[in-house]
């Protein structure tokens, strides 16, 4: 970590996942399945924020070769420890401990980037320089698959809201990406609230971006 506030949310994140954190409901997100569905993702992937690896290993069970990254150890533990309970997935999948804010430095270019509840833990410093790194990190072609919050939380360390503006405002035709989704969608958790408004998108690279 590079900052205060970082390291600061890293110690929350690390404490979720030592318990049982409310966004981790044990499988994928199925609107982020939904997406995967209508736009199938092409070799190699790359899952950021992978936490405990409920989706890297359902990408893995389709077939694809995935890269899981994910900041905090103790969820990289957890997420090592199912895929080695399952040795033919495992084959096809590796977690790391990595900063996913930074995708170009991990062995791509990648055919797809899957994001479930990333990008909207940051704010709009960080989230610029994600999208920028990430134009490095994926081929032309490639898509990158969104789902995050639609609200903002006054709890700290909690989601900030992903709008259409904001996102049409980063990933723009000129800086090579075309969305070939954006819409509602719903965020499952674990607890009384059992899911919440989110938004989903599906964003190809147009243009491969020399590093």
């Amino acid at each position: 970590m590079n900052n205060p506030e970082r390291e600061r949310s890293g110690g929350y994140f690390d404490a979720a996942y030592r318990g049982a954190p409310p966004w981790d409901i044990g499988e994928p997100q199925p609107a982020l399945l939904a997406l995967l569905d209508e736009f199938p993702p092409t070799d190699p992937v790359l899952d950021v924020g992978c936490g405990t690896g409920a989706l890297t290993l359902e990408l893995a069970g389709r077939g694809l070769h995935v890269l899981g990254v994910d900041l905090i150890a103790a969820a990289i533990d957890r997420a090592r420890a199912k895929a080695s309970a399952n040795p033919k997935l495992a084959q096809r999948v590796e977690f790391r401990v990595a900063d996913a804010l930074q995708p170009s430095r991990l062995p791509g270019p990648f055919g797809a980037v899957v994001d479930s509840g990333f990008y909207h833990v940051f704010g709009t410093p960080e989230r610029e320089r994600f999208v920028n790194d990430l134009a490095l990190a994926l081929a032309e072609g490639a898509r990158y698959y969104l789902l995050g919050f639609a609200f903002d939380s006054p709890y700290p360390y909690a989601p900030r809201q992903v709008s259409e503006h904001g996102l049409r405002a980063q990933f723009t035709p000129e800086r090579g990406w075309h969305f070939l989704v954006l819409r509602e969608a719903r965020f499952k958790l674990r607890g009384p609230r059992s899911e919440v408004p989110a938004i989903a998108a599906c964003i190809e690279r147009t243009q491969a971006t020399m590093p």
